[in-house]
């Protein structure tokens, strides 16, 4: 059935040699890590509640680290993610954006949860504070109780 056009974006990842963290930039019809990550080295995807875990799909929102042999780029094709409520509990989370850049300074966190300054993406020289959320990465963020965020692009 046509219902008009379905807007389809490519977002290029780019990843490093080694340990990454990653996030789904867009919807996809199959989210397996190794379907949209097929350089990635099998059995490495984590999520993070607390603890680590082994996981082979990857959720709207969620964080995760990956691992690569070398390092390179994948575009993922999907529809976009606009607009996204991401559930957040007391200490360290591991979330993902939208699909479009989106400034730390816009994310809604109408409860007041977010431990200021406390939002990090990993490199192979470490942990970064950063500014801009970027589609198709991870980022750790500190949250001083349980609640929810919203990601909303402009």
């Amino acid at each position: 059935s046509s219902t008009g056009a379905v807007d389809i974006e490519a977002i290029i990842v780019t990843y490093f040699q080694d340990w990454n963290l990653v996030g789904l930039p867009v919807n996809v019809e199959n989210s397996l890590g190794i379907m949209l990550f097929p350089e990635s080295i099998e059995g490495t995807l984590y999520s993070f509640n607390g603890g680590y875990n082994l996981e082979t799909s990857l959720i709207q929102g969620e964080g995760y680290w990956l691992r690569f042999p070398n390092a390179g780029n994948i575009t993922i094709f999907g529809s976009p993610i606009n607009e996204i409520t991401i559930g957040l509990t007391q200490g360290w989370n591991l979330i993902s954006s939208i699909s479009s850049s989106l400034p730390y300074s816009h994310i809604q966190d109408p409860e007041g949860l977010i431990i200021s300054g406390t939002i990090y993406s990993f490199t192979p020289n470490g942990y970064s504070n950063v500014e801009i959320l970027e589609p198709g990465k991870g980022y750790w963020i500190r949250a001083n109780g349980p609640g929810s965020i919203v990601l909303l692009s402009d």
